[in-house]
């Protein structure tokens, strides 16, 4: 059975080197954190990023309003038709 501590119960278990485990023990005392917290935090903060940034499409001014305007653009007759078209899997 897992142990719980204040409602987390997953670990995990990271290798790195010294110099790293130093670095960062002394920006958790900097901030008055333990390890644990000062990794915590910045861990969820690094893959609130990354996901944050997978999950967006950014474009230049440019582009974006190439893109509107084929949003807002009439639909195409072909893709009109295509629309009509009966689904084969249905």
């Amino acid at each position: 059975m897992a142990t719980t501590t204040m409602g987390k119960s997953s670990r995990m278990d990271m290798r790195m080197s010294e110099r790293q485990r130093s670095l960062f023990e002394r920006a958790a005392a900097l901030k008055g954190q333990t390890l644990t917290q000062w990794s915590l935090t910045h861990l969820e903060a690094a893959a609130e990023q990354d996901i944050r940034e997978a999950s967006a499409l950014y474009l230049e001014p440019d582009a974006f309003d190439a893109f509107r305007d084929a949003l807002e653009a009439p639909m195409p007759d072909a893709m009109k038709r295509l629309l009509e078209t009966e689904d084969i899997w249905a």
